[in-house]
């Protein structure tokens, strides 16, 4: 059952990130050689600013679901297996607290840009669903982070590698 909610939600914001940027790099094409031409997309940056949010709040999950964010770690390599667990766990429960806190922002935020009843400037749309969307997927980003927590891969800590470093000891 969680299996499968979430490859649903995996392959929700997968759909919605390609899409996203796929329409996104569309819209600035259209709109580039339009202006080229005297004629600019009406509304196109507002288009691609939607785009953008949606691309990127709908990548955060992903990026945590596959615990490929950026962690800097000074002298993990000097740790002991169990110190190693043990600073991993404790960077994984900030993880998720700071991120439901960013969830709680951007739904305070949508609160207020509700109660205000904001609008874009070109097309005159209400921002606020906007915004809840992006908190939606910071709520999915959650979720994810809860279970990377218990996963297997909380276990092991990733190996710190330079780039090309795999590369020089095949040689």
């Amino acid at each position: 059952m969680i299996k499968k909610l979430n490859r649903t939600l995996e392959i929700a914001c997968m759909t919605v990130a390609g899409l996203a940027i796929c329409l996104m790099a569309l819209v600035a094409f259209l709109d580039s050689i339009g202006r080229k031409l005297g004629l600019p997309l009406p509304g196109g940056n507002e288009i691609v600013s939607h785009l953008l949010m949606l691309f990127f709040f709908a990548s955060i999950p992903l990026v945590i679901k596959a615990d490929a964010h950026i962690r800097v770690g000074l002298f993990t390599d000097f740790y002991s297996p169990l110190l190693q667990r043990i600073e991993r766990f404790v960077t994984q429960i900030i993880e998720i607290v700071a991120m439901l806190v960013f969830s709680w922002m951007i739904y305070d935020q949508a609160g207020r840009l509700f109660r205000f009843e904001t609008t874009t400037v070109y097309f005159e749309m209400a921002v606020a669903p906007w915004v809840y969307a992006a908190f939606g997927f910071t709520l999915i980003a959650c979720w994810f982070a809860v279970q990377t927590l218990f996963g297997p891969q909380s276990q092991e800590p990733l190996a710190q590698e330079a780039p090309g470093a795999l590369a020089a000891k095949d040689k």
